[in-house]
Parts: C-alpha cells; sequence; structure tokens
C-alpha cells in the first residue's frame, strides 16, 4: 500500500524543504528532487518518448515508450521525493502531477517500492505568485502548517553553529522573524555575515548596513537598537 503524500506549506524563509532533506537524511533514506515550477511542458514530467521496435522483421510491432526524467528515483526505498513549491507550477503541470499523487506513478513510469511523495508550498493568500490547487488536488494529500517557533529554531541554531549573539536577539524579539524580508533564513544569512566580526557595538555602522541590506527596516533597526542596549548581555566571541 503507497503512502499518503504529504504537504507542507508555509509562507517563505521556514526551512520547509531543509527539515524535510534532513528528516530523510537522518533516517538514512535516499532523497530525490524536483521542482514542478521549473518544468515548460509534460515532456519535463512523464518524459521524452522515443521508438522501440521488438522485431525489424516485423511491421506493426514498434510502439513509442518514454525515458523518465532524471529526478525520478529508480531504487527501491526508503526515499523521499520532494515536489518543491508544487503550488509555483503552472495550472497545466499541476493537473499532470495529480495521476502522481495518487497513484504514485505517470503513464510512462512508476516511483520504486518504499518512497513516500513530499511537496512544499506558499498559501494562496494573495501574498505569493502561486497556482491555485482545486479539491481534487488537495484530496489527494496530507496537510501540515509549518509556523515559526524561536525556542525551536534556537536549539537547531545551536548545532548548527549559529552566532550566539543572533540567537539571543531572536529570543528576546521572537516577534521580529514575521516580516516580508525578515525570516528564518535571511536571519541566518545575517548572523553569518555578522559572525566574523568580535565587537558588534564598535562595527555598527557596517553591521546596520549588512541588516538593512537583507531584512525589513523595522528588523535592522531593532538589532542597531540591541547591540546599544544589552551589549553586556550579547558575548562577543
Amino acid at each position: 500500500v503507497r503512502p499518503t503524500p504529504v504537504c507542507i506549506w508555509g509562507t517563505h524563509g521556514l526551512g520547509k524543504t531543509d527539515i524535510a532533506v534532513n528528516f530523510a537524511r537522518q533516517r538514512g533514506w535516499k532523497i530525490a528532487y524536483c521542482a514542478p515550477a521549473q518544468f515548460e511542458e509534460m515532456g519535463d514530467l512523464h518524459g521524452l518518448p522515443f521508438k522501440i521496435d521488438p522485431d525489424p522483421n516485423v511491421h506493426g510491432d514498434e510502439r513509442t515508450v518514454y525515458m523518465p526524467p532524471d529526478w525520478v528515483p529508480t531504487e527501491d526505498g526508503p526515499g523521499l521525493l520532494i515536489l518543491d513549491d508544487i503550488n509555483r507550477a503552472v495550472d497545466r503541470i499541476l493537473r499532470g502531477v495529480m495521476q502522481l499523487l495518487q497513484n504514485f506513478e505517470m503513464f510512462s513510469w512508476s516511483i520504486p517500492r518504499k518512497w513516500q511523495i513530499l511537496a512544499t508550498a506558499n498559501p494562496d493568500n494573495g501574498a505569493y505568485s502561486v497556482t491555485p490547487m482545486d479539491d481534487a488536488m488537495l484530496t489527494r494529500m496530507l496537510h501540515v502548517t509549518l509556523t515559526f517557533d524561536a525556542k525551536a529554531w534556537a536549539a537547531w541554531a545551536l548545532e548548527n553553529g549559529i552566532d550566539q549573539r543572533g540567537i539571543d536577539f531572536v529570543l528576546t524579539y521572537p516577534e521580529s522573524v514575521t516580516g516580508k524580508r525578515t525570516t528564518p533564513r535571511s536571519l541566518v544569512q545575517f548572523f553569518r555575515q555578522i559572525s566574523t566580526i568580535p565587537d558588534l557595538h564598535a562595527s555598527l555602522d557596517i553591521v546596520h548596513v549588512l541588516a538593512a541590506s537583507g531584512l525589513d527596516v523595522e528588523t535592522a533597526a531593532a538589532f542597531s537598537g540591541y547591540i546599544q542596549e544589552s551589549m553586556a548581555k550579547i558575548p562577543t566571541s
């Protein structure tokens, strides 16, 4: 029995894809990845056709078969097939994906045994350039919504060597991680940029420039204020 595909919904920069990849790696699963938004035509989904002629001496036994795309897994799992940002694909591609979600196969190929399909998607709330999925497609998947949790993120950040000063800031101002440009992803980029600066207060101008280049204006200002007001609490090494 095939498992039901899962779709992880969430705003941008939460780490939906990274969480899925890490989940699979921690369990030793194989990983296959594709981004349906990059598909230009149905051939990108079901593969390119070629002709087979079993017996050249027999006329009429020829048939057309399809070569699976290179993102299609070929070995038995356990494995995870990630359909990343699935609802950024055009409507025609989404309709083609429905059979894959329902039967783990296209007319031209099938997913091997012990594979799970996982999709990621941004909300269809007017804030993102996405294609609506109708009920027929939605009911082919189980749906979960990923939200930001400062304590859970801090635990991950500590394990992954994120600058402690940045972790302290997020734990102090968790509401700052809800902006348009301020996301867990953009914060990690910023904290890695400042990790080589031993004294943030002495380098406040460059720190603010770096913050403003990748974060919301409000977050950049909040971080600069945090440095000025709380330096005694921020480790410098």
